[in-house]
């Protein structure tokens, strides 16, 4: 839920944190790097393993 992240005021660490449910205290001060997650997909997420071990799939 929210808008995304101004591109002239993006915010430390991850641009997403600040609506972002899973938001920790790294995501507010590391930028997470791209993992590989499946064959042509990719994410930019701290917890990205864990989200997709919740939802079962890797859509």
């Amino acid at each position: 839920k929210g808008l995304p992240p101004s591109l002239t005021a993006i915010p430390p660490g991850c641009p997403f944190h600040p609506r972002c449910p899973k938001a920790q205290d790294v995501c507010r001060t590391d930028r997470p790097p791209l993992y590989d997650v499946a064959p042509g997909r990719a994410s930019a997420c701290h917890f990205w393993e864990e989200t997709i071990s919740e939802r079962g799939d890797r859509r």
